[in-house]
């Protein structure tokens, strides 16, 4: 006969496990399955003696049918069985709640008020504890969670504490708070039932609801803390590994696993670069501001190559920035000329950057965003000429001039040849950093292999930018430039100047349809190589184009930004199922 401890794992526990499961199976990696399993032995170790005592001192008692009757050091099964399945569902929905987070940016505060504040709070906890110990009777059970949990969230206060309070709180909260609800509203039904009793002399007798002591209440808020914190701590350490690799200049061979992660954590000495902790920071922030689609897109990538692509595209926006804000076209080629010194003086003497010879000149009317970006880029990793590439685009885009009625783009291969400068050649740079974090991978070894994927790169970057294109026609016309093909544009009957007269022309609807015909016709046939790339960057790779290409989707269906003049953004439900999907349906 099924138990009825058995019958809530399998209304309740086990359900919300496969649901949580569900969602983030797509995202899951191999350092995900350690850091659970990690927390998993941790709490089976920890807890185990505890509960055997609550159980063999009849703290905790069970109905004759409550149970199966096999037990595990006087533990009934089920009851081992929870240990596993509440740090299972606790550290699935921290980690879909985090996957986008960039770790290393929570990295190098200094809390040391913090951490001695923490460290006494819970030293007066504990003694509070074994107090309430002391005199037992209706103060043991109270007493026992508290001397159990107590000793173990010091010692996680102690190692992360600085960690801690740098990780945004929303997160956090958000991580205890669920399972801690759902495993009261469970509890309480349980207890009503009779299928465990906390036993009267061991409680206070205080209860919030019906059924459910206050000791209850504190051990399961307790217990989530406590998963929640160990997560944290696991995932300081490998914030810190990440960091170090990430600064490496050497290719990275295979990042560690969460067991060796946590062994260098404890005898490691390296201490994380302060600027460039905070040039990443900058660089998340920029991200986050400039595109939604690229972050989400990014937040699928793992380890060090997310960081050395953040970096990469920040550089990339700072610069498109910079050129694009300039006052004038003689300020924006200045900026072009700058940008072109820094990066030959970074990539020469990447160690004395900023402060070389060869960037003395350049720094000094540099705009301080784009020295930080530069300075970050990791040089070691990436081909200058990709780099020298978007700078050709620039200068592309000088070449407007609504006086002159200067209109570079005359046919298809003009915006072909804009948009290999500048996206092609963020795919060929972002493809050459696949290379040095998988070097022993058949698409670094192989070159003939390489050179086909990096061209299918290459045409997948290249209906990115006709996807943007589309997009921003009336932005761009704003600024009196028309990135429309000549030759598209006479075919309905009109010309770059009426595009800037009237952007909403409905004419343009078909031209733009045009453009995103070429945009789903470049990623398609790019499409069949992308699957020779690493396991590891293959979702990613392609989530991040996905989201890009629904634009134009969201385009077709008629759907328009909610200002004149704005980006269309998609909304965050669309962006995450494509991304989903993408993951899901990787080779």
């Amino acid at each position: 006969m099924v138990s009825d401890y058995v019958l809530v794992h399998v209304t309740y526990n086990i359900p919300l496990a496969g649901l949580l499961t569900l969602v983030y199976w797509p995202f899951m990696t191999r350092l995900d399955w350690q850091k659970i399993s990690t927390l998993v032995i941790i709490s089976l170790v920890a807890t185990i003696p505890w509960d055997s005592y609550l159980v063999r001192h009849h703290i905790w008692t069970y109905a004759p049918n409550g149970v199966t009757g096999w037990t595990l050091y006087d533990i009934p099964l089920e009851e081992v069985f929870f240990f596993i399945i509440q740090t299972y569902n606790t550290s699935l929905i921290y980690l879909t709640l985090t996957r986008r987070l960039v770790l290393p940016t929570y990295l190098g505060a200094v809390a040391r008020k913090e951490t001695l504040t923490g460290a006494l709070i819970l030293l007066f906890v504990i003694v509070i504890g074994i107090i309430a110990l002391h005199f037992g009777d209706h103060l043991t059970y109270f007493g026992l969670i508290i001397t159990w949990a107590g000793p173990l969230l010091l010692i996680q206060w102690l190692f992360s504490s600085g960690f801690i309070m740098a990780f945004p709180k929303m997160e956090l909260l958000a991580s205890v708070v669920l399972p801690t609800l759902f495993l009261w509203t469970v509890d309480t039904i349980s207890i009503n039932q009779g299928t465990w009793t906390v036993e009267t002399p061991t409680k206070l007798g205080i209860q919030l609801w019906s059924g459910m002591d206050i000791e209850e209440i504190l051990f399961f808020l307790i217990t989530n803390i406590m998963i929640v914190f160990g997560l944290v701590c696991i995932d300081y350490a490998i914030a810190m590994a990440t960091c170090e690799l990430a600064q490496s200049p050497k290719a990275v061979q295979r990042f560690p696993s969460c067991f060796r992660v946590l062994a260098q954590f404890v005898t490691n000495k390296y201490h994380p670069d302060k600027r460039f902790v905070t040039n990443l920071g900058m660089a998340v922030e920029r991200l986050v501001a400039s595109s939604q689609s690229m972050y989400i897109g990014s937040a699928m990538f793992q380890g060090p190559l997310r960081i050395d692509l953040i970096l990469l595209y920040s550089f990339f926006r700072v610069a498109d920035d910079l050129v694009d804000e300039a006052q004038d076209t003689e300020s924006a080629r200045r900026v072009i000329e700058q940008c072109d010194q820094l990066l030959e003086a970074k990539f020469s003497h990447p160690d004395l950057f900023p402060f070389s010879p060869s960037s003395k000149e350049a720094k000094h009317f540099a705009p301080s965003e784009l020295i930080a970006a530069i300075d970050s880029l990791p040089v070691s990793r990436l081909r200058l000429d990709h780099l020298k590439g978007l700078l050709e685009g620039f200068r592309t885009d000088l070449s407007f001039s609504a006086k002159s009625g200067s209109f570079p783009f005359v046919t298809e291969s003009d915006l072909d040849t804009y948009s290999y400068h500048v996206a092609s050649t963020v795919a060929a740079s972002m493809l050459g950093l696949v290379v040095h974090h998988f070097p022993d991978h058949q698409f670094a070894v192989n070159v003939f292999l390489r050179r086909r994927v990096v061209d299918a790169g290459e045409r997948m970057a290249q209906a990115l930018q006709y996807t943007n294109v589309a997009r921003d026609i009336a932005r761009d016309a704003a600024i009196s430039r028309v990135y429309l093909p000549t030759t598209w544009l006479k075919q309905q009957g009109l010309g770059p100047a009426g595009v800037l007269a009237s952007p909403t022309d409905l004419r343009l609807e078909l031209v733009r349809d045009r453009v995103l015909d070429r945009a789903n016709f470049l990623s398609t046939s790019a499409r069949e190589e992308i699957k020779f790339l690493p396991e590891e960057v293959q979702g990613p790779f392609l989530a991040t184009v996905d989201s890009y290409l629904e634009i134009g989707v969201a385009l077709r269906r008629g759907m328009k930004p909610r200002t004149l003049g704005d980006k269309l953004r998609l909304p965050l439900g669309t962006r995450l199922w494509v991304v989903y999907r993408a993951m899901a349906l990787r080779q």
